[in-house]
């Protein structure tokens, strides 16, 4: 545990018998980085669609949402992570309302693949805005896939 999840976690210190007061809640941090490293391993924000089948991206999505409920269970949902997980969940609400409707399903080949496209764009580029925010506000660490969806600012 680094210090910071430490100092998080006190919230008060008594004199004179010393003594400190402990909140046995998770820091956002902590929360921030599990997130991230489930994220990580979710070839559907990053692989070329053509390499990824939409039933495979839709059930993928449905895992980052349940993640993210359960995030945000840990963090005050106003904060500025509960604000990104709350972001990523929205989209990929979205995602799912678009790529798991029955009409999908009943649309041709092409339609779907044009469809799947553009909806795992939409959803990437949320998600990876929200990851940046995460990232620049707890100075996290991701691994390059992951950071692929990350906007850069590429201007001189």
């Amino acid at each position: 545990m680094h210090f910071k999840e430490i100092l998080a976690s006190v919230t008060g210190v008594s004199v004179p018998i010393f003594g400190i007061q402990w909140k046995p809640v998770t820091a956002e941090v902590t929360v921030a980085r599990d997130v991230l490293r489930t994220l990580e391993d979710k070839r559907v924000l990053y692989r070329p669609h053509e390499m990824e089948g939409a039933h495979y991206c839709l059930r993928s999505v449905e895992d980052i949402r349940n993640t993210l409920t359960g995030a945000l269970q840990q963090v005050d949902p106003q904060s500025h992570v509960g604000k990104q997980f709350a972001k990523i969940r929205r989209a990929c609400r979205e995602f799912c309302d678009i790529i798991g409707s029955p009409a999908f399903d009943r649309s041709l080949r092409p339609m779907q693949q044009s469809l799947l496209s553009r909806e795992l764009t939409k959803l990437r580029k949320t998600v990876g805005g929200a990851v940046a925010a995460i990232v620049i506000a707890y100075g996290l660490d991701v691994e390059d896939d992951l950071a692929s969806i990350i906007p850069f600012n590429n201007a001189p």
